[in-house]
């Protein structure tokens, strides 16, 4: 038998004096659970004795448990307890004399979790893919919401947990290892969580686990043997992006990082870890996108936690610390496309009738709630940026940080901290950003430049629809000689500015490298994924001579953008007024004339002696498939949409992937794989003018 016994590790000191200095962790404020826990993963299910310990406990006690669980007896100090338990509570009368102090009750139990795991991705609003609990041969996942241990839910717990499993199938958790045992029979797994967290999930399977042990706190990965040659890439990455959230955020604020594997495809970020599908760890960007995402919700969200009451803000603030800042690291120029790709999401997707602020936004459930709650809490982090200073924005999230750590905060509390560091009111701009739905829209009118030389004027107004937003603009003047950059206050309907220059101006933007959010003019949005999506207007086309099969697949495509609300009509039955003047879904090339002259006009696709062809790769070729969106010649301001493939099964793998390209104009897909993809240029800038 092989044992591993791990002793504390050294941690910042920072770290120590964030645990030392919390209010949270006074141990007899919080319930502690000692569970001892059996994995059967033949039968899907665990056999459990949990200990719970109760501080200043009532004599009727309520704890939740699956409702597939069977309790066998429950205990206080040996001494058998009547209990109750039905649709999944469980109702224990403690004796007059255990009231009022810290009681631990034992209960012994036993329980399935066998929810369907998904097959092949296919791709879904939903994150957990509906499974809450799943204990399998491949691994178990036991969310911290399934009920997999008695729960009196008073607040946020400590634990110690104690797993036995088949041999050679390791258990991970929040908190610090002390244990992994594996021999011929079993394996044993020991976690012990000293910071009280809200839930606990676990983690299970035929795991080899590999450490880096070189900084202040390990990092590790949990994969299965298939997935071993990815571990140095990942402990690498994750120690790299640990170091830069620590230079700007300060302390980690946990024991250690796991990166672990899951048989099912997830992305989730959980307290000192992070569980990661088998197919999404393999994905080549996910080192340098969804990993630093989760590693910074070690911050966001899993150390400072969420006031749901006023709106879920962590998304927010980890996307922009992670996602976007990442690329601003790399280049001014994918910050800027990336900012771009914010607002232009939001303008495909969300409408008045979808729309709402950003205090109800609680989590994911579609891509515009995501086009909410990520994009324009995104967005507006980067305008508070702008608002406060450079020096003055990062240490508002330091303090939050510090202030905040392993407690609740809510907008309310960043507005009150970020005026503080900034000694500046900004109650009005959080409750303009974080209170109201929608965005600015806002239009330039009547522009003209006028003067001699060495003293020229440029004039004219910028108009806004209602809602009016308070804002402030960045203005750009180029010249012969230079660029001169101004800042216009607006917040009314109509505003006139008039600017100086010594040189004659040859052009003026306003607002041109996207760093305030607003709704965006319909030819700023090239055609997309989104469009297709967001479309209030969307019908569907299929192709004449496609099988039964190749059209069940293709129909496919509208499942996976979530527009199943779409009827599809054959062409031979589409008219003009099911074309003219909407968006429209090709399913596989169409025979209409102006279907095929919108369909070349992009210039990358074509057609050939009767075949398509997309940057002179056939679409006739069984591994080929092709989604692009262009903007019709005929009305440029709706959508047209080819999605086209050489089989079935070629269709089938591309719609798996198409939803997840969602700012792309068009994608080529090749055994599977994206071998193609990009943006048009916008038709046209309305917010510029060209005085040349």
């Amino acid at each position: 038998m092989q044992k591993i016994i791990l002793t504390t590790t050294a941690v910042l000191l920072g770290f120590v004096m964030i645990l030392a200095g919390s209010p949270a962790m006074g141990a007899d404020r919080h319930v502690h659970h000692e569970l001892e826990i059996t994995l059967v993963p033949q039968e899907q299910k665990l056999e459990g004795r949990a200990r719970v310990s109760l501080p200043e406990a009532e004599r009727k006690q309520r704890l939740h448990l699956s409702p597939q669980a069977r309790v066998a007896s429950v205990r206080l100090n040996g001494q058998k307890l009547e209990h109750s338990f039905s649709r999944s509570v469980l109702e224990v009368e403690l004796p007059r004399e255990a009231a009022g102090s810290r009681a631990t009750l034992q209960i012994d139990y036993e329980a399935e979790f066998d929810d369907e795991t998904p097959g092949p991705a296919m791709h879904t609003e939903d994150p957990t893919y509906g499974v809450a609990g799943a204990i399998t041969t491949e691994g178990t996942f036991l969310s911290g919401g399934s009920g997999w241990y008695p729960d009196p839910r008073q607040g946020p717990a400590t634990w110690d947990l104690r797993v036995q499993a088949p041999a050679g199938y390791l258990a991970v958790t929040a908190g610090r290892l002390k244990e992994h045992t594996t021999g011929e029979d079993y394996s044993l797994s020991k976690w012990q969580v000293d910071v009280p967290l809200p839930s606990l999930t676990v983690s299970a399977g035929p795991y080899e686990v590999k450490t880096d042990d070189s900084g202040d706190v390990p990092v590790s990965t949990y994969f299965y043997p298939e997935s071993q040659d990815l571990a140095h890439d990942y402990l690498q990455a994750a120690r790299s992006h640990m170091d830069f959230f620590q230079a700007i955020l300060g302390p980690y604020p946990f024991e250690k990082f796991a990166v672990v594997e899951n048989f099912f495809p997830t992305g989730y970020g959980l307290p000192s870890w992070t569980l990661l599908g088998s197919r999404v760890i393999r994905l080549p960007f996910i080192l340098e996108t969804s990993l630093p995402h989760e590693i910074a919700h070690s911050w966001w969200g899993n150390g400072v936690r969420v006031d749901y009451s006023q709106g879920n803000w962590s998304e927010a603030v980890t996307t922009y610390v992670a996602d976007y800042l990442l690329l601003e690291r790399e280049s001014e120029e994918e910050a800027q496309q990336y900012r771009e790709r914010l607002v232009r999401g939001f303008s495909s997707l969300v409408s008045q009738d979808n729309d709402f602020p950003l205090e109800e936004f609680t989590r994911r459930d579609s891509r515009e709630s995501q086009a909410i709650g990520y994009g324009k809490g995104a967005m507006v982090f980067h305008m508070l940026r702008s608002e406060v200073g450079e020096q003055e924005f990062w240490e508002g999230l330091r303090r939050m940080v510090r202030e905040y750590m392993f407690e609740s905060a809510g907008w309310s509390d960043f507005a009150r901290v970020f005026s503080e560091v900034a000694d500046k009111d900004l109650k009005p701009f959080f409750e303009q950003w974080v209170q109201r739905s929608g965005a600015p829209f806002i239009s330039l009118d009547d522009v003209d430049v006028s003067g001699l030389p060495g003293r020229w004027t440029i004039s004219g107004t910028i108009r806004q629809e209602e809602p009016v937003f308070d804002l402030h603009l960045p203005v750009h003047i180029e010249t012969p000689t230079r660029r001169l950059v101004h800042k216009l206050h607006l917040d009314g309907r109509e505003t006139t500015f008039e600017f100086q220059a010594r040189s004659r101006p040859s052009k003026f933007m306003v607002d041109p490298y996207s760093d305030v959010f607003r709704r965006l003019h319909p030819e700023e949005m090239p055609a997309t994924v989104e469009r297709i999506r967001g479309s209030r207007d969307l019908n569907a086309v299929a192709a004449q001579g496609m099988s039964e099969q190749e059209l069940e697949a293709a129909r496919m495509l509208l499942q996976t953008l979530n527009r199943q609300d779409v009827s599809v009509i054959s062409e031979d039955e589409a008219g003009d007024k099911d074309l003219l003047g909407r968006d429209v879904l090709f399913l596989g090339m169409p025979e209409k004339e102006l279907a095929r002259e919108n369909f070349e006009q992009a210039g990358k696709a074509s057609m050939q002696q009767g075949r398509s062809f997309f940057e002179q790769k056939s679409l006739d070729d069984p591994e080929n498939a092709l989604f692009m969106a262009v903007n019709p010649g005929q009305d440029p301001e709706t959508v047209w949409a080819y999605f086209m493939f050489g089989s079935e099964e070629a269709a089938r793998d591309a719609v798996r992937r198409i939803g997840h390209y969602g700012s792309d104009s068009y994608l080529l897909f090749r055994d599977g794989e994206n071998r193609a993809r990009g943006t048009w240029e916008e038709m046209d800038l309305p917010l510029q003018y060209d005085f040349e």
